[in-house]
């Protein structure tokens, strides 16, 4: 019998995973879950600061028209006129894109945020899977999971304005993707992508710089690159930082605030010496503690919520002692090239711009301020889950533990973050959380106060709109105990007196603001505003004589003075002030009828009749 020849068993050619195939399904997860967490925010009014980059923001009201603009002011400009502080246009530009397509709902500015935070995690999980190539799949999609749902981002997916938040972390980690991309590849559109990613990052806000630093450590971690090929690449991105600050001081008239900011914001700015140093080490380490336990939450951190305090203090002492550990783990690290040394770096790096140590400012502490370094905390502590359970070296080798204390964070995570999510569903249910979560804050007092003096002004009923005007009296005076020289609380506690027929109250209030702040507009033209009601129109004048030494153009002031001038019988003395208003506003009804009743009184019916055409023509 002849032998049968051995059955040919040739081997498999390799399959090449494609990521376009296998790996959409984790993209798709993450983007729904990121999405989903927020949807809750979709049927959201305007709440708090929403109003300066929407309805109360002429260039982004104006839509396309409004983009050039944009481009050339600063980023307050379109809201109060002020061309410094902060030039982010990118933000503006969206916003005004979305106002021109949808006109101005508050749906359609939510829907977006919540779309680009969950780009951010598909982003975030791109970046992640390259810097940990070697290892499950579970590793970046547990790290990511955790980012998108740590409640301490509340604040800035739920909150229109903080779009400039979202959008600067969107293109920063896109800009470190990018990076490694080219380190891979060495092809030159992977590096001109990172550098457009980075200079739209600043763009959205100038916290973006900070991905600066981010860009030689991740290619000294994540790539083989030399030490003078990481000088090279970012001498480019240094490169693209030079371009924005030149187009900053191009545009703006200054890049700092225009006044001395007051403590009522930055609590830091009432204390000197030391006490301010451990204040502000005392707030580091609460940064931290809400990142570990984000209980309790709240839109509100300026004074008194967080006294000063001194280096006796232990929370003080423990936060160094964190903040120590953590710089010299970075700097083991850094040597060892240890995975959680870059976690650490992430979360300082990010943190720096925005901790008060640096410079000061616009606030004492706020969640918004660490967004992006709390992915540098979710890194580590996603790292560890795996690196404790899952890898392949664990020191207790079960994977049903990983995901089990990975589901229960997340749960507890999510949980958390939809429910906050309804404190900003409009501006009461924001300002009464206030109330709970910041009761020793000047402003949140202030806000809660100012919702009923608003709402007190909408109403029709007179009996609620008494109680609704006398309930906001007695939060201003909560205000003020905090802060008695809180001159915002002080006048508008004056609007509420005056409006349930206090006047003699509301003076002294007006009084008081003046004492604190001799130009502040608002309190001289409603005093004057109440010696006209006496028929003390002398003293009247005499209050907006001095309103008009500050604001020349003021058009309450101009009228009211005409206004006692021609109760007084001094009809050319009123009619200049009418038409200095008509100068500025030539439909201002109220200054035509009034200038129209001074030519007739005057027995000059040829001028009456020519204002009484040019009211006729006023739609």
């Amino acid at each position: 019998m002849a032998k049968r020849k051995p059955k040919k068993n040739p081997a498999k050619k390799p399959k090449i995973s494609s990521p376009s195939n296998t790996n959409w399904l984790y993209y798709a997860g993450i983007f729904a879950f990121g999405f989903l967490l927020y949807a809750n925010t979709l049927g959201h009014d305007f709440v708090l600061d929403d109003f300066i980059v929407t309805q109360n923001n002429r260039f982004v009201m104006e839509g396309f028209a409004g983009l050039k603009d944009i481009f050339s002011h600063g980023f307050l400009f379109g809201f109060n006129g002020m061309n410094d502080q902060s030039y982010r246009p990118l933000v503006l530009a969206n916003l005004a894109i979305e106002t021109a397509l949808f006109g101005s709902n508050p749906g359609v500015h939510h829907f977006f945020n919540v779309l680009f935070y969950a780009l951010s995690g598909v982003i975030l999980l791109a970046f992640l899977k390259r810097v940990f190539r070697e290892h499950s799949i579970w590793l970046p999609l547990g790290i990511t999971a955790l980012f998108l749902a740590h409640p301490i981002h509340t604040e800035v997916v739920a909150n229109i304005k903080s779009r400039d938040e979202i959008l600067s972390f969107l293109f920063g980690i896109s800009c470190l993707y990018c990076v490694l991309k080219y380190s891979d590849s060495n092809h030159i559109k992977w590096l001109i992508a990172g550098v457009t990613t980075y200079f739209l990052s600043i763009l959205s806000k100038e916290t973006g710089l900070a991905f600066f630093g981010l860009v030689p450590f991740t290619l000294y971690f994540f790539s083989n690159k030399n030490l003078g090929d990481i000088l090279k690449i970012s001498a480019v991105f240094l490169g693209a930082v030079i371009l924005y600050f030149i187009i900053r001081f191009s545009v703006m008239d200054s890049i700092t605030f225009a006044e001395d900011m007051g403590k009522i914001n930055n609590s830091l700015m009432g204390l000197s010496g030391t006490e301010k140093l451990a204040t502000q080490i005392y707030i580091l380490g609460k940064y931290v503690w809400l990142l570990i336990f984000p209980h309790p939450l709240s839109f509100d951190y300026s004074f008194n919520q967080i006294p000063g305090v001194g280096f006796g203090n232990w929370k003080v002492l423990l936060s160094l002692v964190a903040y120590l550990a953590m710089a010299g783990f970075l700097v083991y690290g850094l040597i060892r090239k240890h995975i959680l040394s870059f976690g650490v770096l992430i979360f300082l790096c990010m943190l720096v711009l925005v901790s008060n140590i640096l410079t000061q400012v616009g606030a004492t502490m706020a969640e918004r301020f660490i967004y992006s370094s709390s992915l540098g905390f979710c890194l580590i502590v996603g790292y560890l889950l795996y690196h404790y359970f899952y890898s392949k070296n664990s020191i207790i080798k079960n994977k049903n533990i990983y995901f089990a204390l990975l589901g229960v964070i997340l749960i507890l995570y999510s949980i958390k973050t939809i429910t906050r999510n309804s404190d900003w569903k409009n501006a009461q249910t924001l300002f009464a959380s206030g109330l709970v979560t910041a009761p020793n804050s000047a402003r949140a007092q202030n806000h809660y106060a100012s919702y009923l003096r608003m709402e007190a002004e909408k109403t029709q009923d007179p009996n609620q709109r008494n109680q609704l005007f006398r309930e906001s009296v007695k939060y201003y005076d909560k205000a003020l105990v905090i802060h008695s020289e809180y001159t915002e609380a002080l006048y508008n506690k004056g609007v509420s007196l005056f409006s349930i027929g206090n006047p003699a109250e509301a003076e002294k209030a007006y009084q008081r603001v003046l004492e604190i702040e001799p130009n502040y507009t608002n309190a001289l033209n409603n005093l004057g505003v109440i010696y006209f009601n006496r028929k003390n129109y002398p003293q009247a004048l005499s209050y907006w004589k001095k309103l008009l030494e500050f604001d020349p153009a003021n058009s309450s002031a101009l009228l009211n003075s005409g206004a006692a001038h021609q109760n007084s019988g001094s009809y050319g003395q009123a009619i200049s002030f009418y038409q200095k208003v008509l100068e500025n506003d030539s439909q201002n009804k109220g200054a035509l009828q009034n200038i129209i009743k001074c030519y007739t009184n005057l027995g000059d019916a040829t001028s009456a009749s020519k204002y009484q055409n040019q009211l006729n023509g006023v739609k």
